[in-house]
């Protein structure tokens, strides 16, 4: 990783292809995407030159700039509660004006409304608030975000790492899932949590594997479908809407 340091407070550094400021407390984060390349099965996943990503607890930004790096013509959506962090966020962002990069100030969970957010301690470990404390964010419903985002397109990844904020969702409808190619989520919680997340997964795709070879304890879990079938399908309605348009 290349490093160099701005201020006593921040330093910049390269994720892949694109330089990002950080600051002391996204250390972890800057390690485990730029550093242990905890991502790097988006290098073989061969994404459409304009596919649609979903960043589901972004941080400052380095996962979507794996993403840039391999596919610059991506859409790729982050989205991140904590105020000062999405702050470094949309400022990464605004350094790569080209880049098709939307940025989302809230927090996924299980439904919409205003939640307690935990906002201390080191960027990564920040969270909602199982005990109603915190400061107030805006939240969305997992299903809601990606059916405002994806419209009528299909997601080839989203990536979910939400500090525990997955097993509600989880463990809610998550009709979204039909809709997203590949899905990659970090688990955090028990392992009757973990198992649950699988077991949804299994059931939504035929494929499912641990990500191995990690610095973290937690699991990561990947899983896909076959992204050629689909995409051909997904052609022939296109064609077949056009069709019966010209009638």
């Amino acid at each position: 990783m290349l490093a160099t340091r701005t201020s006593d407070r921040r330093f910049q550094f390269k994720a892949g292809r694109l330089m990002l400021h950080a600051r002391k407390t996204d250390l972890t984060a800057v390690s485990e995407v730029a550093l242990d390349n905890e991502y790097a099965l988006v290098n073989g996943l061969n994404p459409p030159a304009d596919a649609l990503v979903v960043d589901l607890g972004a941080n400052i930004g380095c996962f979507a700039a794996a993403v840039f790096s391999i596919c610059p013509g991506a859409e790729v959506h982050s989205v991140e509660p904590s105020p000062d962090t999405f702050a470094l966020l949309l400022e990464n962002r605004r350094r790569y004006p080209a880049l098709c990069w939307q940025t989302h100030r809230l927090a996924i969970a299980q439904v919409c409304g205003i939640l307690p957010f935990r906002n201390d301690g080191p960027s990564t470990a920040r969270s909602l608030a199982n005990d109603g404390t915190g400061q107030p964010v805006r939240a969305e419903a997992f299903d809601a975000f990606i059916a405002r985002i994806a419209r009528d397109r299909r997601i080839f990844l989203c990536k979910m790492d939400v500090e525990g904020a997955e097993v509600p969702i989880f463990a809610g409808t998550m009709r979204a899932l039909s809709r997203i190619d590949h899905f990659v989520v970090e688990i955090h919680g028990s392992q009757e949590d973990a198992d649950l997340v699988r077991q949804r997964l299994a059931a939504a795709y035929p494929h499912l594997e641990a990500i191995a070879r990690r610095a973290s304890s937690k699991p990561l879990v990947h899983a896909w479908r076959d992204t050629a079938s689909l995409r051909a399908d997904t052609e022939h309605i296109r064609h077949v809407r056009m069709a019966a348009a010209c009638r």
